[in-house]
């Protein structure tokens, strides 16, 4: 990994972090965002904990810290702008963050929080860094982009309208279905990209890490009913490292050991659910690309330039690749999972 600029969305906790970590130490430089600059500065005190004193003046340089709340467009259009005037390249692009549990709420541009957060702030993000993506400098390295879901994407019932996402229609919330769904986008994103992606000989692969302990997924959970699951949570939870070993896989892997649009669990593929279709593949990604122009319609923030940078970029992307049959399910068994924590507990990514 050494060489190689890593950018990993919520990294200042639980998966994030550990990943972070992990691959500092494996030579990468990495790219951390946070919302807070105070917990971002105690994630970066966190990854050089244990470096020799006399070397951390020098291996501070490869720990880069930007402040970056993903549920805000214009928040995440002038960070990308920033990453684009300190990088030429992006080898590796991980959309860790995530919410779950929240209760309904709606993001500055009016986005269901489940789905800005999850989902649409990673879109734009990758969207806006394609180009460092494309210009790599490494022939040896297939640059990529790493989707964190989550198994819980099984429960999703449905694809909503995209009225219902942007907040303009009433209907019955549900947490868990919001969640769910989000989740659902989470795959089906990555196999649209992956397509889109194919020609330029940039993989992205789509992962579950499986029910974690230590992460912050379930801080809308009460502190009693946390403390009730806890005994659960222990006996079933993995580890942050065991959470994190099949994105650090995905990471470092040789591009031709990977398949590109694949789901993988524990460092082999899944097959995908029988909701990740075609015409689901193409419904969220309209749904993407039509918030995406509610917004530059309607933020009175958004610079021309920012709009016609964004233009430029989606002009990068064959979308008439993803008329084409989703990827053939790989030929594995189905992996069952622990048993799930109550549902007061804190949740699988």
């Amino acid at each position: 990994m050494e060489g190689l600029n890593v950018l990993i969305t919520g990294s200042t906790c639980g998966i994030g972090l550990q990943t972070a970590r992990i691959l500092f130490r494996k030579g990468a430089d990495v790219i951390l965002t946070c919302r807070n600059e105070v917990r971002g500065r105690r994630a970066v005190e966190s990854l050089l904990s244990g470096v020799p004193p006399e070397q951390v003046a020098k291996q501070s340089e490869r720990i880069h810290l930007y402040s970056l709340d993903i549920t805000n467009y214009n928040e995440i259009c002038e960070f990308c702008e920033d990453i684009a005037r300190d990088f030429r390249h992006l080898h590796v692009i991980i959309n860790n963050a995530g919410i779950m549990g929240w209760p309904f709420e709606l993001s500055v541009e009016g986005i269901e929080m489940h789905f800005a957060t999850n989902v649409f702030g990673h879109y734009v993000i990758v969207e806006r860094l394609l180009p460092l993506l494309l210009n790599t400098n490494r022939p040896d390295f297939k640059s990529r982009v790493i989707v964190v879901s989550s198994g819980l994407y099984r429960n999703a019932e449905t694809i909503p309208q995209v009225s219902k996402i942007l907040g303009q229609k009433t209907y019955d919330y549900n947490s868990k279905q919001a969640y769910a769904f989000s989740k659902l986008a989470n795959c089906l994103y990555a196999v649209a990209l992956s397509k889109m992606l194919e020609p330029h000989n940039v993989g992205v692969y789509c992962v579950r890490p499986g029910f974690v302990n230590g992460t912050e997924l379930g801080r809308e959970t009460h502190w009693f009913l946390r403390v009730l699951a806890a005994p659960i949570i222990w006996l079933v939870a993995k580890s942050l490292e065991q959470g994190c070993e099949t994105i650090v896989y995905l990471a470092e892997t040789p591009g031709d050991q990977l398949k590109t649009g694949q789901m993988y669990y524990e460092k082999k593929e899944e097959a995908y659910n029988g909701m990740v279709d075609t015409t689901s593949i193409r419904q969220v990604w309209a749904i993407l690309r039509h918030i995406e122009d509610v917004v530059w319609k309607q933020n009175p923030r958004l610079t021309d330039a920012q709009k016609a940078a964004g233009a430029a970029n989606r002009e990068l992307l064959n979308e008439s690749l993803i008329v084409m049959a989703a990827p053939p399910a790989p030929e594995v068994v189905e992996v069952t999972e622990a048993p799930e924590a109550p549902e007061v507990s804190i949740e699988t990514q």
